[in-house]
């Protein structure tokens, strides 16, 4: 678990940095910048991937996420995010550990853009690295897509809620997430 907890340690560093920066800034400037950390589930991996490949005793941190956004105007937005997700399990008596990091740029339309409710959709593609205790990692591409989402709150402070996926393959016999991060959650900081 030391990894998840160094993961968790800089994503707040993240967090509370763009709450300083913010504190710099004059009073009234527009909120162009949108700092989030978050959790994503691993519903695919859980239910149908690894009971598939008859391993048993799993356990997930789930995705942890932190992504950047700028806005370009009241639609667009660019950012980058990054993920992080371990899998560990237990197959033919052997305990293996799997690791998963995603860096992936990213846009974002905003559909919906009240004081309170903003709705967004947003499509992301960039590489992941996967490596674990039993062989060689490696490296593919991954998309997210992120059908529908939801973010609540007025001033710097506000929480989403996302609804998409995450893909990323090699080939039909080499999956590592299909249908990954369903549901996300987050806490954003914009300033």
């Amino acid at each position: 678990m030391k990894t998840v907890q160094i993961i968790t340690l800089t994503l707040a560093c993240l967090l509370l940095s763009a709450a300083a920066a913010r504190a710099q800034a004059p009073e009234g400037a527009q909120t162009r910048n949108l700092l989030r950390v978050g959790w994503g589930d691993s519903m695919f991996e859980q239910l149908v991937f690894y009971p598939a490949a008859g391993a048993s005793g799993h356990t997930y941190t789930g995705h942890i996420f932190a992504d950047y956004r700028r806005s370009l105007g009241k639609v667009v937005s660019l950012g980058a995010e990054v993920d992080f997700q371990s899998i560990c399990w237990t197959q033919e008596g052997r305990r293996l550990r799997n690791y998963e990091f995603c860096v992936l740029p990213t846009v974002r339309f905003t559909w919906l853009d009240r004081e309170w409710v903003r709705l967004y959709s947003g499509l992301g593609a960039g590489m992941l690295a996967a490596w674990n205790n039993s062989d060689d990692g490696e490296t593919l591409p991954v998309f997210d897509v992120n059908t529908i989402g939801i973010q609540i709150g007025k001033g710097h402070w506000c929480g989403s809620v996302d609804l998409g996926l995450m893909v990323a393959l090699k080939n039909v016999h080499h999956i590592y997430m299909a249908g990954s991060r369903l549901v996300s959650v987050g806490l954003n900081y914009r300033w």
